[in-house]
C-alpha cells in the first residue's frame, strides 16, 4: 500500500506541546499516511512579501510549498492563544498563500487545550484563511481537557477521544478520496 503525503503543520514550537502530540498520534493510527513539514514549520521566516520573488524565496518557504503541493491534504494542529490561531501556524499559511498548495485539497484542523474549549475560537480564526487557500475543510477535531487524555507522546489515554480522533481520520481520508476522484479528467 502506498503512503499518501499530507502537509502537517504543527502551530506550536513546543517540543513536548499536545498539538505534536495530536500528530503523532495521527501517524500512530494512520500508518496510510506519511506526515511532512512539521518540522518545518519553525525554519519559515516572518511573512514578508519582498522575499517572495523566485530569486529571494528563502529556502525553507520553497521546500514548504513544494511539500505542500505534493501533499494530498493537510492536517493543522493548532493551540488557541489569546482566542486566536497561533502566530506560527498563520505565517505558515500566510506562505501558502504564494501557491497552490493546498488548492482543492481537504484539511483537516485540530486543536487540543488543557481548558475547557478545545481551542475551538483558534481554529474557528483559522476557517477565512483555510478557504481563502482554496482547501476544503473536514469536520474540525478540538480536545478540552487534553493533558489529561493525550500524553506528549501522542498516546491517547481516553476511549471517548480514542474514537473521535478514528472519525476525524475516516472522515479526511474519505474527502481525500474524493478530491482525487474530481481531479482526475
Amino acid at each position: 500500500m502506498e503512503r499518501m503525503t499530507v502537509l502537517a503543520i504543527c502551530g506550536s514550537l513546543r517540543q513536548d506541546s499536545l498539538h505534536r502530540a495530536l500528530l503523532t498520534a495521527v501517524e500512530r493510527r494512520s500508518p496510510q499516511l506519511r506526515l511532512v513539514g512539521a518540522d518545518l514549520v519553525r525554519d519559515l521566516p516572518l511573512l514578508d512579501p519582498d522575499l517572495d520573488t523566485p530569486d529571494r524565496l528563502p529556502s525553507a518557504v520553497r521546500e514548504f510549498r513544494l511539500l505542500a503541493e505534493s501533499a494530498r491534504g493537510g492536517i493543522i494542529s493548532s493551540p488557541e492563544y489569546v482566542h486566536a490561531a497561533s502566530g506560527v501556524t498563520k505565517n505558515a499559511l500566510d506562505w501558502l498563500a504564494g501557491s497552490t498548495g493546498l488548492y482543492g485539497k481537504p484539511v483537516l484542523l485540530m486543536s487540543a487545550s488543557p481548558g475547557q474549549t478545545g481551542g475551538i475560537r483558534g481554529l474557528a480564526a483559522l476557517v477565512p484563511t483555510v478557504l481563502a487557500l482554496d482547501a476544503v475543510l473536514v469536520d474540525p477535531l478540538t480536545v478540552s481537557r487534553a493533558s489529561a487524555r493525550i500524553r506528549p507522546d501522542g498516546e491517547v489515554v481516553e476511549a471517548g477521544l480514542d474514537r473521535r480522533l478514528d472519525i476525524a481520520l475516516e472522515q479526511f481520508a474519505q474527502a481525500i478520496d474524493v478530491a482525487g476522484l474530481v481531479a482526475r479528467p
